[in-house]
């Protein structure tokens, strides 16, 4: 198991934080091995509960900000240099968390002929997935972390 004490203060921080609500989660815990500069960087992977996805929730304390991402073509950033530094980026990241593993918020995938187009999240409180459509040749694909919303919009029919 990862000793917290040995994170950088930022990572410290922030995994205070996020184990204290996902306890579970210590498990999935580790430096990040990606981080060259940053070698005391959090990066925790947990699977996707519905298929046990190596693909599932990863969270990074790399580079001095959190980024949280999910399957291999979404991740979101918060602190990152140019947002407003008011120092709840931490709160932003763990609404962000709470959200999607409680099925409030979902991602989007777009597609054209398996090629990665763009990816973002939808906020199920002020979208509705009813609305989502593909344009001409593309596929979007939709994730939730337990699959509850997970779904495929094709692309719309040419006229």
């Amino acid at each position: 198991m990862i000793d917290l004490d040995r994170l950088n203060d930022h990572s410290r921080q922030f995994a205070t934080r996020l184990f204290r609500r996902w306890p579970e989660w210590l498990q999935h815990a580790r430096f990040d091995p990606y981080e060259d500069f940053e070698k005391e960087a959090l990066l925790v992977e947990v699977p996707r509960p519905v298929d046990g996805s190596n693909h599932g929730l990863f969270i990074t304390t790399s580079e001095w900000e959190v980024s949280v991402g999910f399957g291999e073509n979404f991740h979101t950033r918060f602190g990152t240099s140019g947002e407003s530094n008011d120092g709840n980026f931490y709160d932003d990241a763990m609404a962000f968390i709470a959200g999607f593993v409680e099925e409030k918020v979902v991602v989007a995938i777009a597609y054209q002929e398996q090629e990665w187009l763009g990816s973002w999240k939808i906020d199920l409180a002020r979208e509705s997935l009813d609305d989502l459509e593909a344009g001409p040749g593309e596929t979007v694909k939709v994730r939730s972390w337990l699959g509850t919303h997970d779904r495929e919009v094709p692309a719309v029919a040419d006229a």
